[in-house]
């Protein structure tokens, strides 16, 4: 069954067209990576799944349901979630406490005036801060669950963003270049991460990425872009042999 299915999308910025007729599925379970040169359009596809653009045409399915026209907040109700390829943590709140922003979409209260809410609030409340502290012992965070972001180095922070889309209970999630900036051993380390979510969290992947080792290690299908085209789709060791995707990593030979 599929998780996520992507039909004619096509997206234009004054004129520039950015994604051109895209189409491609995502089966329920397995982990899609979405790669491509730079510019390919990899993150403006991204950011029409997740309702920050708006396509000039075509249609997003999540589970069957058209939510080519919901709104992002929905979307984080409906089981989606995304980190993105410039982190977007608040430096002025502590790890918990960034983590803890993203679990709040599933209660009706505050973590910064809980005290002041009913008690049944503050039950939701206790719930949330218990799957987060679990959490952040799952990603290794727990010991600096009260350190300031800003204190902490780029591969911490990298997880901390990672952890705030698993605390919305996700059953998709968009990685948004995970891997970047991050050294040849951070990568690998985060490749194990990445499976070890997939398999305790039940969640279906869409990953965006440089690191082509990574990618074909942990991915079970792979999309190409090249200038807002798809030009090739399949199984990892099909696609990097296709030789569309060989021209477009390393141009048409002389």
């Amino acid at each position: 069954m599929q998780k996520l299915a992507v039909e004619n999308l096509s997206l234009r910025f004054a004129g520039i067209v950015a994604l051109d007729d895209v189409s491609f599925g995502i089966e329920t379970g397995t982990v899609c990576g979405l790669i491509g040169p730079n510019g390919a359009g990899k993150t403006s596809l991204f950011n029409c799944i997740s309702r920050l653009y708006e396509p000039y045409r075509g249609s997003v399915f999540f589970d069957g349901k058209n939510v080519t026209k919901c709104k992002p907040k929905y979307l984080a109700k409906l089981g989606i979630a995304r980190t993105f390829q410039n982190l977007a943590l608040f430096p002025s709140l502590n790890v918990f406490q960034n983590v803890m922003v993203g679990g709040h979409h599933y209660t009706n209260s505050n973590f910064i005036r809980a005290s002041f809410v009913p008690a049944s609030l503050r039950r939701d409340e206790a719930a949330l801060t218990e799957s987060v502290n679990h959490l952040l012992s799952e990603l290794s965070l727990y010991d600096v669950r009260h350190r300031s972001v800003d204190e902490l180095p780029y591969a911490t922070l990298k997880r901390i963003e990672l952890a705030r889309a698993l605390i919305s209970r996700p059953t998709f999630l968009m990685l948004d270049e995970p891997a970047g900036g991050l050294s040849q051993s951070e990568v690998a380390a985060l490749a194990d991460t990445l499976l070890q979510i997939k398999e305790q969290h039940d969640v279906t992947m869409l990953l965006v990425e440089h690191h082509m080792g990574m990618v074909m290690r942990i991915c079970d299908n792979l999309v190409v872009l090249n200038f807002g085209h798809k030009i090739a789709s399949g199984k990892p060791a099909q696609v990097k042999v296709d030789p569309a995707v060989i021209e477009a990593y390393l141009g048409r030979p002389r």
